[in-house]
């Protein structure tokens, strides 16, 4: 290797060493108030209650708040919401992959596909999982928030969570999943739910 060829690697090196520093310990500190205790437990068709977080789930995502809640309607099907929020503050928490923590919690994904939410005339990208354990069936909506948009891709989160970083963005991300059963009721119900919640989680959000 001549002279030249290892001056430009070593600069390289000591550029995205200096980059990665910058990203790792600049980022601006978070400005942003979120607060989930103003979301409805009744709206249309759907009558909620609130389940108490355990202190191991706070200690391992620390969110900035987070919500989980169990509705059901009037044909007695039930739907299990979860969403949370994070900022810039929470440095080594964050949202998990469903990907990885639902097989690690006994469940089987059956089948991953796309689907879109219409949500003030614009088209959110959220994935859909069939789930198997044991014998009960269910089906999950899910998807990341970003500064950049919404999506359920893990690749795409990750460069949308670096592009807040290189640009020296709050990293404020927000995660929703939706929880019915999978059967042809399940998968209207929770059509109808989405059509009347996902608005009133936007609303919290600072998105």
């Amino acid at each position: 290797m001549d002279k030249k060829s290892f001056i430009k690697i070593l600069v390289t090196i000591i550029m995205v060493f200096a980059a990665s520093f910058t990203i790792r310990h600049f980022q601006p500190e978070s400005t942003t108030a979120v607060d989930f205790s103003s979301f409805p437990m009744q709206k249309g068709d759907w009558t909620g209650r609130r389940i108490e977080i355990p202190q191991y789930v706070y200690d391992l995502l620390k969110p900035k708040d987070i919500l989980m809640a169990k509705f059901i309607n009037s044909d007695g099907i039930e739907i299990n919401l979860l969403f949370d929020f994070f900022t810039s503050e929470g440095s080594f928490g964050g949202p998990h992959s469903p990907q990885n923590c639902l097989p690690g919690s006994g469940w089987i994904i059956e089948e991953v596909a796309e689907r879109k939410i219409v949500l003030y005339g614009r088209e959110i990208s959220t994935g859909r999982f069939k789930l198997g354990f044991e014998d009960k069936k269910s089906i999950m909506d899910f998807w990341y928030i970003t500064n950049y948009g919404e999506t359920a891709n893990d690749f795409i989160f990750k460069i949308y969570s670096m592009l807040s970083s290189l640009t020296f963005q709050e990293r404020n991300v927000g995660f929703v999943r939706i929880i019915a059963p999978n059967s042809e009721p399940g998968k209207k119900a929770l059509a109808d739910f989405e059509e009347v919640f996902v608005s009133e989680i936007y609303n919290l959000m600072p998105f």
